[in-house]
């Protein structure tokens, strides 16, 4: 009996516990025209102890052109530079808070921009990095997120709930 309790510890302790997540920019994309889209992103701190006061998309060399702003959040300082091929370089879409960020935890979204998308089908995830407004360092990174649509999971604990009323069950039957 002090084995399952034991067990049935472990197994809501490791349930409890919390999983680390990264800071997450999650995009939705729609075809305007053509090859010309409109990317829209969401930003959540969901890692750094300090506000998200900078951060930066990227836009692949010979996938993207025409980059243009459409909408960014009231005290957001959006820049866009496109693709360079001279250079050769990637396009950037930075985007600085002037009064204060993207405090740990919250989300804010509104972020805007338009493209010629030069590939295939419709554009896909972006490099991004969250930067340190004052010293240019970088903070987090990674890559944007597709928004799709979720399917709710039961709960972890209705899961465990039903595996050990299972597992007593099938425990009652083979003593029989």
């Amino acid at each position: 009996m002090l084995r399952i309790i034991l067990n049935l510890g472990l197994a809501l302790g490791l349930a409890m516990s919390s999983v680390a997540q990264a800071t997450i920019i999650s995009y939705s994309s729609t075809n305007i025209s053509g090859n010309t889209w409109e990317n829209t992103y969401s930003v959540s701190n969901d890692t750094l102890a300090s506000d998200i006061e900078e951060f930066s998309i990227y836009f692949d060399l010979g996938l993207y052109d025409s980059l243009s702003l459409v909408t960014a959040p009231a005290d957001w300082d959006p820049i866009v530079f496109d693709p360079d091929p001279l250079l050769p370089d990637d396009g950037l879409y930075d985007v600085l808070a002037l009064v204060s960020g993207i405090a740990s935890g919250d989300m804010l979204s509104g972020f805007s921009i338009q493209f010629d998308f030069l590939g295939a089908g419709a554009p896909g995830a972006q490099f991004f990095e969250v930067l340190d407004p004052f010293t240019f360092a970088v903070l987090d990174s990674g890559y944007t997120q597709l928004v799709v649509a979720s399917v709710p999971e039961p709960g972890i604990l209705l899961l465990m709930s039903v595996g050990l009323i299972g597992l007593i069950g099938a425990r009652k039957g083979h003593r029989k």
